[in-house]
C-alpha cells in the first residue's frame, strides 16, 4: 500500500519537475491540478502544505491557505477551514485576501457550524476591517438576517427597497 501511495505521489510530481526539489510554481500547480480531481483532494492538501512549508513568503502563500481552507470545507472539516482562513488574516494581512477570509469565516459559522453569535461577530468584522469591500456590502445585507428562517428571509427580500 505504501508503495502505491509513493508511486501515486511520484506520478503526480513527474509532470512538474520530477523527483527533485520542486519550485514554488511547480508545487502550487501540482496542488491546483490535484484539487481539480475529487479523488485526489488529500494529495492537493499535501502539495499546498508543502508549498507553505517551503515557500511561506511567496506571493501565492495566502492563496494557498485559501485553497487549503476550501479543500477542508469540501471535506467537511469546518473548524480546520476556519483555522486556515484565520491564518490568512494573521500571517498575510496585506495580501488582499483578508476580506474573503473573514467573510468565509462568518459564512461557515452561520451555515455549517450554526453559531449565530460568532457569525454576527465575523460579519461585523468584515464591515469594520474592509468597509469598502464588495464583501462588506454583502455582510451589511446579511447581518440583520442571521438566524432568520428561510421564509422570513424571502419576506424580507420581497419588502426590500429596489436599488
Amino acid at each position: 500500500m505504501l508503495l502505491k501511495i509513493l508511486l501515486l505521489f511520484g506520478f503526480v510530481a513527474l509532470p512538474f519537475g520530477g523527483c527533485g526539489q520542486q519550485s514554488a510554481e511547480e508545487l502550487f500547480a501540482a496542488g491546483e491540478a490535484a484539487a481539480a480531481d475529487p479523488a485526489s483532494l488529500d494529495q492537493a492538501v499535501g502539495h499546498f502544505k508543502d508549498f507553505l512549508e517551503k515557500f511561506d513568503q511567496d506571493p501565492k502563500a495566502s492563496e494557498a491557505l485559501n485553497k487549503l481552507a476550501a479543500l477542508a470545507q469540501q471535506q467537511g472539516q469546518m473548524q480546520e477551514a476556519i483555522a486556515y482562513y484565520e491564518r490568512v488574516l494573521a500571517d498575510y494581512p496585506e495580501s488582499g485576501h483578508g476580506d474573503e477570509a473573514q467573510f468565509m469565516i462568518a459564512f461557515i459559522y452561520e451555515e455549517y457550524v450554526r453559531d449565530v453569535e460568532r457569525a454576527r461577530l465575523a460579519y461585523q468584522r468584515v464591515i469594520d476591517l474592509y468597509p469598502n469591500s464588495e464583501l462588506a456590502a454583502s455582510a451589511r445585507h446579511l447581518l440583520p438576517n442571521i438566524g432568520r428562517s428561510p421564509e422570513e428571509w424571502v419576506e424580507f427580500q420581497d419588502r426590500a427597497p429596489a436599488q
